[in-house]
């Protein structure tokens, strides 16, 4: 048996040796000047363009790829926390701790449904009712409220799961107002503006 049990850890072993490891897209220039233009925004740059970068396809991304991106990673994020309430929900016995993970079960519920239509509104060019949806999420979240403890966690782990979401929300409303409104990057045209201005002031 113990002989079997080694065998099987060292093909475990092997495959994780052999098996090439995906590594966050490095983007190129323009790209992550788009990244900047988004992040910039967010309450968390750091985690914003790491965010983006673990999830880039390719160097080279374009606005609205980037904000497919965006769209899908908030989907991810939302269904995944919502599978989590609901393993949490299996174990609780307490009354008031399960019905604060119930509301905040059916707030992700009803994140990851508006963040689904959201992309197929972004998919139809449907840009107005996409920035509603989206300016309707943060609303939402704001009813999933952390102020209760869970045992054995030190932190309710739902405070940083809603500080994401938040920042997924803020990332998919600086990007799809960026396609909405034609900005290919928010900070180039701030540049180029204050590049025009110092000229014009050094030229007078």
């Amino acid at each position: 048996m113990k002989f079997l049990r080694h065998v099987f850890v060292m093909a475990a072993l092997a495959l994780y040796i052999l098996i090439p490891r995906i590594e966050a897209v490095k983007a190129d220039g323009p790209t992550q000047e788009l990244i900047n233009s988004i992040c910039i925004e967010s309450e968390d740059y750091e985690l914003c363009n790491k965010i983006i970068h673990k999830n880039l396809k390719a160097p080279a991304t374009n606005l609205k790829d980037l904000t497919y991106i965006i769209f899908s990673i908030a989907i991810e994020h939302a269904s995944d926390t919502y599978i989590f309430i609901g393993n949490i929900l299996r174990e609780l016995t307490d009354h008031e701790e399960r019905v604060g993970f119930n509301i905040c079960l059916n707030v992700y519920s009803e994140e990851t449904a508006i963040f689904l239509d959201v992309r197929n509104e972004f998919r139809h060019k449907d840009y107005e009712r996409m920035i509603l949806d989206i300016s309707s999420t943060i609303e939402i979240l704001k009813n999933c409220r952390v102020d209760f403890g869970i045992p054995p966690y030190m932190e309710n782990p739902l405070i940083e799961k809603n500080r994401v979401m938040k920042i997924l929300i803020n990332m998919s409303t600086v990007s799809g107002r960026m396609v909405k409104n034609g900005n290919a990057s928010l900070l180039s045209s701030l540049v180029s503006g204050l590049d025009s201005f110092f000229f014009q002031y050094l030229t007078n």
